[in-house]
């Protein structure tokens, strides 16, 4: 990147948990001459400040209560959303009509008629949008994606991904809209759907059909706690999916697996530690050779002191949207793809009401609250 123009001055909707990763990748490329924060919205004028603070602030950041106040004061070039998934769509319709490019969080919306919506209105404006979608952006996944793309690795016969990612129920009791399906739904929208994303992006498919179960096994939720699901892919292949918050906290885990004419493919995140392995069709290693790849690409992009970025892939967000704003091309994450990983979800989730095999994109285009056996 050249640090000879202007940069990109962005505002932070929203400071929970998922915040703090924004601020980093924000002061990161701050110092790169690429971003500036010109404002947060918060209500809480103490979370404000705590939060700025800790990720390393110390001018003065200009914070508003509310969106509406914001943009009557400062249109930023970009508008980050890192507030419930119910409020999604009202915020992104503000920044997109504000002449705001969007970076939202996952999931996209809850609604597909809406995320239609967003996506036709950022073309209409010639804005872009990123969704938050941080596992293709993790280490080794695009020069994966880059060489299954080509052929490499020959046809995807089957892929099953699975999220374990256990939270107590004093994570649902911190707010209402937890679990609730109006405004979250369960394990599969708020936590699997990263993976679905994922899984589409690796086997470059859509599905074509989808059958589910759901079930809520240990939390006090509206939504599922565990879901299990298999879709057939419109490449051929097949996919299985399991998604869960029902197992301990303390031993959260996230694993891919993919079976090619030409190789396997394995990788895991378990108690934050990376796995990953890949074999060729001689049984060969070759996961080291991606992991050298994903390393001297990132210290080409960042530099050597950028490596330390690697367990926050919200860098790689921020830089592929700066990217293509600058170059004006969609994001790698782009509002589409994350329209078609909720896509995907609603699918699991009417099959699952429907007890059986539903055609994709789902019939139901939003959350339909059900009763879970």
């Amino acid at each position: 990147m050249s640090h000879k123009r202007n940069p990109l001055s962005v505002a932070l909707v929203g400071l929970g948990r998922v915040a703090e990763n924004h601020l980093q990748a924000i002061r990161f490329w701050e110092k790169k001459g690429e971003l500036i924060l010109v404002a947060v919205v918060e209500p809480l004028e103490d979370i404000r400040a705590k939060k700025l603070q800790a990720a390393g602030y110390h001018r003065d950041i200009p914070g508003f209560s509310r969106i509406e106040d914001m943009l009557q004061e400062v249109v930023p070039d970009i508008c980050a959303v890192t507030c419930p998934s119910g409020s999604h769509f009202t915020l992104a319709e503000q920044v997109l009509q504000a002449g705001c490019h969007l970076f939202m969080e996952k999931p996209f919306t809850l609604d597909l008629d809406e995320a239609d919506q967003l996506i036709e209105l950022a073309e209409s404006k010639k804005l872009k949008i990123a969704v938050g979608h941080i596992f293709r952006y993790m280490l080794t996944i695009r020069e994966l994606q880059a060489d299954l793309s080509a052929g490499i690795f020959g046809r995807v016969l089957h892929a099953a991904v699975i999220v374990r990612w256990g939270h107590d129920q004093a994570y649902y009791d911190q707010a209402d809209w937890r679990g609730s399906w109006n405004e979250d739904g369960g394990a599969l929208m708020n936590q699997t759907v990263h993976a679905l994303d994922l899984m589409s992006y690796l086997c470059m498919s859509l599905p074509v059909t989808a059958a589910a179960e759901i079930a809520r096994l240990r939390h006090d939720i509206e939504a599922e706690d565990f879901g299990l699901g298999i879709f057939r892919l419109d490449n051929g292949a097949l996919l299985s999916v399991e998604g869960t918050t029902a197992g301990p906290s303390e031993n959260k885990e996230a694993s891919i697996f993919m079976q090619t004419e030409n190789g396997t493919i394995r990788a895991s995140i378990c108690k934050g530690k990376l796995s990953f392995k890949v074999l060729d069709k001689d049984d060969r290693s070759q996961g080291r050779k991606y992991i050298r790849r994903s390393l001297n690409n990132m210290r080409l992009r960042y530099g050597l002191r950028g490596l330390n970025q690697i367990k926050n892939p919200h860098t790689a967000i921020y830089d592929d949207l700066i990217t293509a704003i600058r170059e004006d091309k969609e994001p790698l994450a782009s509002g589409i793809g994350g329209r078609d990983a909720v896509a995907m979800v609603l699918s699991l989730y009417q099959a699952a009401r429907k007890r059986q095999t539903v055609s994709f994109p789902p019939a139901e285009r939003k959350i339909t609250q059900q009763e879970i056996r």
